[in-house]
């Protein structure tokens, strides 16, 4: 009979400890869902740019090719490589004639949520951020003169193009490659953990980081680091 009732009680007090962790789980995702945003599961829709999955593939393309730089040396990957983060993991990023640029190359994931583009922000959006680069001395040295004269020299990328922006007369413009290449990166998303537990999965984060996130919110670390991208 003993045994059966420390077997009881304890049952009873494990259905307690569980029930007061669900409530904390519970009362601390409610205050970080006031604080972060997850990533969604789907590409978002991007100003004045409709994504289709034509305009994706070319943009990947576009991002990949060295053939955008004026010594066909350098692509975007070059400083954003997708393979290490995003970015370079150098303290500059080097560009035409191994020139090394004052700031380093932030990462490309995630980088459709940024509120601006550019350690400044002084690019509204990606197809804005796409165009810099290119034509930067110290990155691509290009021109977009000479980056649609090479693009229209390849019947393959007038092809993708044109299906691309079918309703356009002339679709190979400096404009509709920033487009293409901001239709990509909208697909650089890394749904993580953190995002699963936002969305109600209490066992995608260890107690352990748990316990960091209430010490990250309540150290007033959210003053900067907020929303979707905790303060990208």
């Amino acid at each position: 009979m003993k045994s059966l009732m420390k077997a009881i009680l304890s049952a009873s007090v494990a259905a307690m400890c569980l029930a007061g962790a669900a409530r904390a789980d519970e009362e601390m995702r409610d205050m970080a869902t006031g604080i972060f945003e997850p990533l969604p599961s789907t590409i978002p829709a991007v100003s004045d740019n409709p994504i289709t999955p034509e305009k994706i593939e070319l943009g990947k393309a576009l991002f990949f090719d060295p053939r955008l730089s004026a010594s066909g040396i350098f692509s975007c990957n070059s400083c954003h490589n997708l393979a290490t983060g995003g970015d370079d993991n150098l303290e500059t990023s080097i560009g035409h004639g191994w020139q090394k640029g004052p700031r380093n190359a932030p990462t490309a994931l995630n980088a459709v949520f940024n509120v601006a583009q550019f350690w400044d922000g002084r690019a509204e959006d990606l197809k804005a951020q796409a165009k810099g680069p290119v034509q930067a001395g110290v990155e691509m040295a290009n021109t977009p003169e000479n980056v649609v004269e090479t693009l229209k020299s390849m019947p393959q990328y007038v092809t993708w193009f044109e299906e691309s922006f079918p309703d356009e007369e002339d679709p190979v413009t400096f404009d509709n490659m920033a487009k293409a290449i901001e239709a990509f990166e909208a697909t650089l998303l890394t749904p993580s953990p953190f995002d699963a537990w936002l969305n109600g999965d209490d066992g995608a984060l260890s107690e352990a980081q748990k316990a960091g996130l209430q010490v990250f919110m309540d150290k007033g670390c959210t003053a900067c680091h907020n929303g979707v991208n905790v303060g990208g």
